[in-house]
């Protein structure tokens, strides 16, 4: 799992920024490193929202789901390095 980040669904998702579904912390933070300037905007925006979703969220599970999603993407926002 560790050189997940150089295959080509990788380059083409940091391009139109489609953002995984995480299922580590470590795979959050390979991924935000590689981001852009534009591309981690774009993330900040989306697990801030992600964020809002998981705190009105009425199913305990789904409200789990989305929290820890919100919680790893926030992880790889933090793993962004500015060029």
């Amino acid at each position: 799992m560790k050189n997940w980040h150089k295959g080509a669904a990788h380059k083409q998702a940091l391009k139109t920024l489609l953002i995984p579904i995480f299922v580590s912390t470590e795979q959050a933070m390979e991924w935000g490193s590689c981001l852009n300037a534009k591309q981690h905007a774009t993330l900040v925006k989306t697990q801030s929202a992600l964020s809002d979703a998981a705190r009105t969220e009425c199913n305990p599970q789904r409200k789990l789901n989305l929290a820890t999603q919100s919680q790893l993407m926030r992880e790889a926002v933090q793993a962004f390095v500015p060029t």
